[in-house]
């Protein structure tokens, strides 16, 4: 109830609810007068279908000065805005909206009571009142959309607050399938906020940036639609710029200049992670180094490449020794004889010294992809998948047999510099650990990405549930050597969902023993074995039941009769699908 004392003295008493009729009537009144109000009202609704220009027009129109706006409050008031009908799509509480705020709607100031509501919005973050926020920030973007720090907080606060949030709430905690699903509702929720901010404000780079990134980063969604994003966010003409510190005057100021291409490298490292290392070779090489496929500059670099996987990192070593003792005939005759072709080597250090003063971060990431992976990912791609998982798996372990291979020849360069051999020795195991540790993300994703794809192929249903679950225990591999894998948890999740698998146990426990030693080593000690697989109970509960999928038995009597026909069963399971 407001009170006021009227110039004779007298009390007058209005109702809130009076005051805001009156603050709607003066509203409807103010948007009558709108031009164009009609067609605004009529308009169609985007769909895939529709011109992104086009589409964008109608995005922008449907907050535009119609009544459209306060379609969504109501909405919002209702609980009915968000997808998810929990705890956390708490209803709006219009007892918030002050009368100033009535009536700067009233008037049509919605930037200005936007900009209030996000003033109380930052106090429920600072009390802890995290699920109070949500209404709140749907009600700031639907008055201000062209607010982009309203959207990323929104965006932000959805797919990683209440994402956390719900991992620790009790409700939850004995389900795990419900709250995965409440999960990925949350990343859903901010991942339609930045969508939404992004068609809003298309000529600025950063919501298309945070689409991309939460895309791939929290819902673990690397593909072609996220390099999209990215790609729509590069282009935007302040993708790269800076703001820098210049005195003119004795005064500072700050003035823009263009910094360096981050969106460029984001999208090689997308692309180098899920692995799809043909395209991230193209986005190294060719986008940002410009260099032509299979060119000159290409093949050297792709050199430096192939010395380092054969000596190590420090195949540069040999080539500063080499450099060092040109003009000594006795020197040159012996290192010729370790490193025979020590003038190639030499020229690829060349061409990666060039590179690396066009652009450092892109010209290492060429390297050491071509290092690590293009071996195995060369049989990948002639359908050779065993081949492309022993070699895999050997790189991961620093075999000798696939990787490092003349790391005796690199010992005997740095004997011959006079290198002492604890020195020597304790180099090379620093290689040989480096390598391992290096390669664990991207090649377990590799292996991940093969073993998906052959029980996707496999039309044995037995065959293809054993490559499932060589597929499941990759990517379980990943996700416990780190936490914030999203792509691996989406994997195993995707495969849970598919198969009923559990937890492997053993898996996490080794993994997690092996933190003691400082860096976590997750990678296979070797190429898994089928046979181990077929070897083991193919039991598969997928509805819970008790009862075996593929026999329709209890899950104890179809595990004994599989036990029982062990020593029958092939082990062809990894061929060319």
């Amino acid at each position: 109830m407001l009170r006021a004392d009227s110039s004779n003295g007298v009390r007058m008493e209005i109702p809130k609810w009076a005051l805001g009729a009156g603050a709607l009537g003066l509203l409807a009144v103010y948007n009558t007068g709108q031009g164009e109000l009609m067609q605004m009202r009529s308009m169609p609704f985007a769909d895939k279908s529709t011109p992104r220009p086009q589409a964008h027009k109608w995005e922008r129109e449907q907050y535009g000065p119609s009544l459209t706006w306060l379609q969504r409050l109501a909405k919002a008031s209702s609980g009915r805005e968000t997808p998810n009908q929990d705890e956390y799509s708490a209803k709006l509480d219009f007892r918030v909206m002050s009368s100033l705020m009535v009536a700067g709607l009233a008037s049509g100031f919605k930037s200005q009571v936007a900009n209030l509501l996000w003033m109380k919005s930052d106090e429920y973050w600072h009390k802890g009142l995290l699920t109070r926020q949500n209404p709140l920030m749907e009600l700031v973007v639907t008055l201000d959309p062209q607010f982009i720090d309203a959207w990323s907080t929104a965006g932000w606060h959805w797919a990683y607050n209440i994402y956390a949030d719900i991992e620790t709430n009790p409700k939850y905690k004995n389900d795990p399938k419900l709250m995965a699903q409440k999960q990925d509702k949350a990343i859903e929720t901010g991942l339609d906020y930045l969508r939404r901010g992004a068609e809003q404000n298309p000529e600025t780079y950063r919501l298309w940036f945070e689409h991309g990134w939460t895309r791939a980063e929290k819902a673990g969604l690397y593909d072609e639609e996220t390099a999209s994003l990215y790609r729509q966010a590069r282009a935007q003409a302040d993708a790269r710029t800076v703001l820098k510190d210049v005195v003119v005057k004795g005064q500072t100021t700050q003035v823009p200049e263009q910094g360096i291409d981050i969106l460029g490298r984001t999208l090689g490292h997308l692309y180098e992670r899920e692995p799809e290392l043909d395209k991230a070779l193209d986005q190294y090489g060719s986008d940002l180094l410009k260099m032509k496929r299979g060119g000159a500059e290409w093949q050297a670099l792709s050199d430096a490449g192939r010395y380092w996987g054969l000596y190590s990192s420090h195949y540069d070593e040999i080539v500063a020794f080499y450099r060092a003792n040109k003009k000594d005939p006795v020197i040159m005759a012996r290192l010729k004889s370790i490193v025979p072709d020590i003038e190639r080597m030499d020229a690829a250090q060349t061409m990666r010294e060039k590179m690396q003063a066009r652009d450092n971060q892109p010209t290492g990431a060429f390297i050491s992809l071509t290092a690590r992976y293009l071996p195995a990912w060369r049989e990948y791609k002639a359908g050779l998948y065993q081949q492309a998982i022993n070699i895999m798996t050997g790189v991961m372990n620093a075999d000798p047999k696939y990787h490092l291979q003349k790391l005796g020849a690199l010992a005997k360069v740095l004997a011959l510099r006079g290198d002492s051999p604890a020195s020597i020795k304790a180099d090379l195991e620093q290689q040989r650990a480096y390598e391992k540790q290096s390669s664990q993300e991207i090649g377990l994703h590799f292996l991940g990405k093969m073993y998906s794809e052959m029980a996707a192929r496999q039309k044995d249903p037995a065959k293809k549930v054993i490559l499932a679950k060589l597929a499941y225990e990759t990517w379980y591999r990943s996700r416990s050597r780190n936490s914030l894998d999203f792509y691996a948890r989406r994997q195993t999740r995707v495969l849970e969902a598919t198969y009923n698998f559990q937890t492997p146990q053993s898996i996490v426990d080794e993994i997690k023993k092996s933190r003691r030693g400082g860096a976590p080593s997750a990678a296979p000690e070797n190429a898994p074995s089928v046979s181990k697989y077929y070897a083991a109970p193919l039991v598969i509960d997928r509805n819970g039941d008790g009862l075996d999928d593929n026999t329709g038995l209890p899950v104890d009597e179809a595990a004994r009769r599989a036990a029982e026909k062990q020593s029958s069963t092939s082990d062809s399971a990894i061929a060319t699908p």
